[in-house]
């Protein structure tokens, strides 16, 4: 009788332990959700505010010059240089690097067409398979960066 009592407590024990583990299991995957859409509410954010950073700015389309084109494309690069310190993701951070590298080239070839009338040309970052990084910007990002991207892919509007 002694045997049976002390088996069925083992039991229950077990019952109770493994009903224990199972609520922390379930405990853990809510709290990684939530984490998650936290995490994701944030590069939101941060998408957002990149937005409203660069609707501060004039275009570079908008410029009457070439001189004024670089300016604007400069700043805007300043506004994006904020944004890409805040990405975790490795391999998107590095595409917007790109991006604004690209961008970079372009303000400098805007310089010396002010002064030497060569024309400036926007070459848009392409991946490895040859297509627009761009492209790939908009899919490894926040869907409200998908704005951002297109406007700085296109410097000359």
């Amino acid at each position: 009788m002694a045997g049976i009592s002390i088996g069925a407590a083992l039991i229950v024990i077990a019952l109770c332990a493994g009903a224990l583990a199972v609520v922390d299991a379930v405990s853990d995957v809510r709290d990684s959700a939530s984490d998650a859409r936290e995490s994701r509410e944030l590069r939101d954010q941060s998408c957002l505010e990149l937005e409203r950073r660069l609707n501060r700015l004039n275009p570079p389309g908008a410029a009457a010059n070439p001189a004024a084109r670089a300016v604007a494309v400069r700043d805007e690069n300043a506004a994006v240089r904020i944004y890409v310190g805040e990405i975790s993701n490795a391999r998107a951070q590095d595409g917007w690097r790109q991006l604004v590298d690209a961008r970079a080239v372009y303000a400098d070839a805007l310089d010396r067409q002010s002064k030497s009338r060569n024309p400036a040309f926007y070459v848009s970052p392409r991946n490895a398979d040859g297509e627009p990084l761009a492209e790939d910007l908009v899919a490894w990002s926040p869907a409200p960066c998908a704005g951002p991207i297109r406007r700085l892919a296109a410097p000359d509007l």
